[in-house]
């Protein structure tokens, strides 16, 4: 199915004075900034810009940023006037951005050697590719590898994409490569999403065209107790589901019935999932009923219910 006639490549107005423009928002990254960026220059590539925004810090990240600008670099320090979220710092990444081509980092994540060469090769050879995504280590705060990213979120490529980013995230931000000027005909990341802008954006851009996703290793991925998904996980029922039933609504005609009621009931199970592990026992009670009511692992759905409670039950006692 085709949903769109873009073609990346051709469509674009704006003039590029760089190919790659790299953008790391930066919120107390002192400690973790100078292995993000040098992985940026690992990569080698002639033609890139590094944008770095420090996103109202209180720490050393600005001055640490600064130390590490090179002469003749094509190397930029961006400063919002406060700490205004991710969202907000990479727009203003974006809006600095004079590269035909978008690669997001975060700044304690790294890229590996090759990476923006093998997305640069494989965004080229289909115009309707609208972003490149890659492979994944997640890696502990003490260096040990836990998993592939690829694992348990099994990646789906071409132009129905979109339908399996309306289940899961399977295009962790670091391992994103796109077209400048798509990024900005869709007004960048929602500024109003406290989670889950990333995969808001790439929703928007896989309805564009086709997903591409390398099977090689190309990211770092660090794992972090106080990320910004876990700080958030009890609130993603209100944050991020009406954003996947706004999607599903703008594309209800691409939907079959049966699709939808697969999409409602795997997201409802993966959010009682999530809110169980996060101690959240009553609160993910209705997303397992939903899931069931869904025909989604009803029995599983069902054994989890009385967990729940017992749990919830025990947790109380304890206090």
């Amino acid at each position: 199915m085709n949903n769109s006639n873009t073609q990346p490549a051709d469509t674009t107005l704006e003039e590029n004075k760089y190919e790659i423009s790299v953008i790391i928002p930066a919120f107390n990254a002192a400690k973790t900034i100078s292995r993000a960026i040098e992985s940026v220059r690992i990569q080698a590539m002639e033609s890139l810009e590094i944008l770095v925004i420090d996103d109202g810090s209180v720490d050393d990240t600005y001055a640490v940023v600064s130390s590490l600008v090179m002469p003749n670099e094509n190397f930029r320090v961006l400063k919002m006037p406060k700490n205004s979220g991710v969202s907000a710092a990479r727009n203003m990444g974006i809006r600095h951005a004079e590269g035909k081509f978008l690669a997001f980092l975060d700044a304690d994540d790294i890229w590996l050697s090759g990476k923006l060469k093998q997305q640069i090769d494989a965004i080229k050879l289909d115009p309707q590719i609208t972003l490149v995504s890659c492979n994944s280590i997640l890696i502990s705060e003490s260096g040990e590898h836990l998993k592939e990213g690829h694992v348990n979120r099994q990646p789906v490529e071409g132009s129905e994409a979109w339908k399996t980013l309306l289940i899961y995230n399977f295009l962790p931000t670091p391992t994103v490569l796109t077209y400048r000027h798509l990024v900005t005909s869709l007004g960048g990341f929602d500024e109003t999403l406290a989670v889950g802008e990333d995969l808001d954006l790439w929703i928007r851009l896989a309805f564009l065209g086709k997903v591409r996703v390398l099977k090689e290793i190309l990211i770092n991925y660090y794992d972090s107790t106080d990320s910004l998904m876990k700080r958030h996980t009890w609130e993603t029922q209100t944050i991020v589901q009406p954003m996947l039933e706004k999607h599903m609504a703008t594309q209800r005609s691409k939907l079959s019935s049966s699709e939808v009621r697969h999409i409602r009931g795997t997201q409802a199970f993966q959010m009682g999932c999530n809110l169980y592990f996060a101690g959240a026992f009553l609160p993910c009670i209705p997303p397992f009923l939903k899931a069931a009511y869904f025909g989604i692992r009803p029995i599983k759905s069902a054994i989890y219910i009385p967990r729940a409670i017992l749990m919830e039950g025990l947790s109380r006692v304890r206090k």
